[in-house]
């Protein structure tokens, strides 16, 4: 899907792939596996095509200062409308820059980079020392899920870390977005300059009715963490 479509999705309010609740995923890696609160503010989190995610206030309430990348100004202007965020434009190269300074009840400071992914460069994430992909890679269709992964590894110094969620089902019987996404695929692309871990897979089918509606018949859900080498 090249950036037009998803700027079209969001003026026409068709957003039904904006997630109103938070990924188990993250409470359970970001909180209940990690390091302890104090030591969290040595830790940046990047968010790639992040819409209007829940996920990412959830972080910065939670210890992590936030990076995240948006095409859609409607998205990021929502996002920090909705949290009731006060936030400063400025003007860096290809991108603005929303920032939500950090606030004296713990939040941690949230900055939205408005433009295209594509157009990142490693300065860009500057700090970034996880990277946490819920439904970056999984909105691509197959042919720019290569050059998405290619992108991603350029972005990377060695060791930064990555929490990759994929869904994984019978593409045949559905048209996406979201993708299915093997681990084959994962694999080959990213194990060349990765260390590739396979965390927890589970069939969340009963769980998500959009994919029952359209005869889905299994529908797994697979966290991984990838490592730079």
């Amino acid at each position: 899907m090249e950036q037009a479509f998803w700027l079209q999705r969001w003026q026409k309010g068709e957003t039904g792939f904006h997630q109103d609740s938070l990924n188990p995923h993250l409470k359970y890696y970001y909180d209940d596996k990690a390091v302890p609160l104090e030591e969290r503010k040595a830790l940046k989190v990047f968010v790639p095509l992040c819409g209007k995610s829940l996920d990412m206030y959830w972080l910065s309430q939670n210890g992590y200062e936030v990076l995240g990348v948006e095409c859609s100004p409607i998205a990021v202007v929502d996002f920090f409308k909705n949290h009731q965020l006060e936030y400063q434009l400025v003007e860096s190269g290809n991108f603005t820059r929303y920032i939500a300074e950090e606030d004296n009840e713990g939040r941690r400071r949230i900055e939205i980079l408005l433009g295209d992914f594509f157009d990142l460069s490693p300065k860009d994430l500057e700090g970034v020392t996880e990277i946490y992909d819920r439904a970056s890679m999984i909105a691509l269709p197959e042919e720019m899920r290569l050059q998405y992964s290619q992108k991603m590894m350029q972005l990377q110094r060695p060791g930064m870390r990555t929490l990759l969620i994929t869904l994984t089902y019978p593409q045949a019987e559905t048209a996406g977005p979201p993708f299915s996404v093997t681990e084959e695929e994962v694999r080959e692309f990213y194990s060349k300059h990765f260390k590739v871990e396979k965390l927890r897979a589970k069939d969340i089918l009963a769980e998500e009715p959009r994919f029952q509606q359209r005869g889905v018949s299994s529908l797994i859900e697979t966290a991984y963490k990838l490592t730079r080498n």
